[in-house]
């Protein structure tokens, strides 16, 4: 059987870098990479575009642009792409080219990344490099194409996926939303939802994102009125409130944010998300949420069981696609683009929403 052709996107990450002179530096090359995994050549013809070395702190919406157009171009020549990421910026690097790529895409996208430098030992790198690439290989065998995340022995899928821990190996999980493949002694094997390559659907690149949202973790005794110079300003284009609990937000004496939502959606004509701080929480999910009840009426928009992560690149998403009207933004929230909502819940949450 051919080997399948797969590019290496290296976009800095632990994984990339190696030890030389005492010094954690950046790879130079595939070749420097492939002499530390030598077996992985027996899987897969790699080749590599060395795209960035920048802290993936520092990542922001215009490299998943980059990322997302590079892929595009190089889509014809290639069956699989294997990105290497920096641990701290990966989910949000995940969700945003899911809906991106969006459902047309044809070819498998893997992100992965490391705790520790394949030169040192013990390290997560090697197992997680390896298991990258045997992923691609079984989806190109598959026919699987869309943007998943390989981190120790879990694939899952790229907007649904979260950091959860700053050091342990198992740093990432989908915490509303089972993995799309196991990772075992056996091998890698998908699970009945990992999206198959759809040949009817149009591949569509949108890879644009807007920076003026604004998200906000929402703190007992935090002050409305912090809030409303910004939006008074004109210079942002969204909020998103991430919930205390299920869609609550507080409601009475000065803390009262049900006048700075209707305020905001209402004069301002800005959309208001209300996400949910809590991994694997659902916004709304209780009818009788007096406090969460009060923001919807207020014209608060439910994130559905998305991801805070996906929430906020969703709404970058939806901004530079355009959409401005409150209500094409709830329409465009609460829809599925790629996998990163649940549907039948999206249903449950809209008819509330209304």
């Amino acid at each position: 059987m051919k080997k399948p052709k797969i590019l290496l996107i290296g976009y800095g990450g632990t994984i990339s870098m190696v030890v030389r002179d005492n010094k954690v530096v950046p790879a130079e090359n595939i070749r420097e990479i492939m002499a530390l995994l030598p077996r992985i050549s027996e899987l897969a013809e790699i080749d590599m575009d060395a795209l960035s070395n920048k802290d993936s702190t520092n990542v922001n919406h215009l490299d998943w642009t980059r990322i997302a157009q590079h892929i595009t171009g190089a889509m014809e020549r290639y069956d699989g792409f294997l990105i290497t990421h920096g641990t701290n910026a990966m989910a949000y690097t995940a969700s945003a080219l899911s809906l991106a790529l969006g459902r047309g895409l044809k070819k498998p996208v893997v992100l992965t990344g490391s705790q520790l430098p394949l030169t040192v030992y013990g390290n997560d790198a090697r197992f997680n490099f390896e298991n990258a690439v045997k992923v691609l290989v079984r989806a190109c065998e598959e026919h699987i194409a869309e943007v998943m995340v390989v981190f120790d022995d879990f694939v899952l899928r790229g907007g649904r996926t979260v950091k959860v821990s700053e050091s342990s190996f198992r740093a990432f999980f989908s915490p509303a939303f089972s993995p799309v493949g196991d990772i075992t002694s056996s091998g890698v094997s998908f699970n009945y939802h990992a999206y198959h390559r759809d040949e009817k659907a149009p591949f569509e690149l949108k890879p644009n994102f807007s920076g003026r949202i604004m998200s906000v973790d929402l703190t007992p005794g935090q002050l409305p009125d912090l809030f409303e110079a910004i939006i008074s300003s004109r210079k942002c284009g969204g909020i998103i409130l991430k919930s205390h609990g299920a869609g609550s937000v507080p409601t009475e004496g000065p803390y009262n944010f049900i006048p700075f939502i209707k305020e905001t959606v209402q004069k301002y004509h800005l959309p208001v998300i209300i996400s949910t701080k809590f991994l694997g929480g659902n916004p709304f999910k209780e009818v009788n949420d007096e406090c969460a009840v009060l923001a919807l009426e207020a014209g608060a928009i439910p994130s559905g069981d998305m991801t805070d992560v996906m929430t906020e690149v969703k709404l970058m998403w939806i901004m530079a696609q355009g959409i401005r009207d409150t209500a094409a933004v709830r329409k465009a929230i609460l829809s599925d683009y790629a996998g990163e909502i649940t549907s039948e819940k999206v249903r449950a949450f809209a008819e509330r929403a209304r």
